[in-house]
């Protein structure tokens, strides 16, 4: 299984991931994002209070109107630093690929590895949890015009590079089912990360410790194998069936 070479992890190093955000520190907007990603984490969106975000980062709820405007607002921000990191991971990955490869292009594994690596590997906080992927469910569960615009402005451009690298590394899969099998890929991350977390360890205590998603490395390297199998699995026809149809 070709996939990156060692440069892979020390694209995407710890530096990338946002740095825990103290209580101590002075910047009042730092400490309120930071306190946020918390009580967004553990609370969900509808229920985290600015009273609780605003207690936890030692400031008044007029730091909040000042600074964001509103909850709304403040959730956008939050999603947005969180989610920047792991999205320009993925672009830098992606290039390092191309750029070790042939004219031919990344293999199919480079490319998926490029998609999963970094999702794994930055979507820890510093308790070990998986916030990230907390926030991500909610914000794809519940969405609304703050969150989707997160998504629309910061991580499409780059979903759109993925496609492109998928359809030049399986161009006789077509292109809507391209689209389908990169969120079946998404879909099986989210699923496994979620199943990771420290709170649930359910992969992990279900197989008897056989699964050991601790490792992100095993993580990877499974979600990898895995997600590669399917966008090679033959095409379905599905774009002609529905035009014949």
């Amino acid at each position: 299984m070709e996939r990156i070479d060692d440069g892979a992890e020390a694209a995407i190093s710890q530096d990338d991931a946002v740095a825990p955000m103290t209580a101590e520190r002075a910047d009042p907007r730092s400490r309120i994002i930071s306190a946020a990603l918390e009580v967004f984490a553990a609370e969900g969106f509808e229920l985290a209070t600015l009273r609780a975000i605003t207690d936890k980062a030692g400031v008044n709820i007029a730091a909040v109107n000042y600074y964001f405007g509103s909850k709304d607002e403040l959730l956008r921000t939050v999603l947005e630093v969180r989610m920047v990191p792991y999205v320009a991971a993925r672009l830098k990955l992606l290039d390092l690929a191309c750029q070790q490869s042939g004219p031919e292009g990344p293999t199919l594994e480079a490319i998926v590895e490029a998609l999963v690596r970094p999702m794994v590997r930055l979507s820890r906080d510093p308790s070990g949890g998986r916030s990230l992927i907390r926030m991500i469910l909610q914000a794809r569960a519940r969405p609304r015009e703050e969150t989707v615009r997160v998504f629309v402005e910061g991580v499409d451009p780059v979903v759109h590079r993925f496609i492109d690298a998928f359809s030049r590394a399986l161009p006789h899969v077509p292109r809507d089912e391209i689209f389908w099998r990169y969120n079946f890929a998404l879909g099986a991350t989210m699923q496994v990360l979620t199943d990771s977390d420290p709170n649930a360890m359910r992969l992990k205590r279900l197989s008897g410790g056989l699964c050991d998603t601790d490792n992100d490395e095993i993580v990877i390297d499974e979600l990898t194998r895995f997600i590669s199998a399917g966008f090679r699995a033959p095409p379905t026809g599905t774009a002609a069936q529905r035009a014949s149809a």
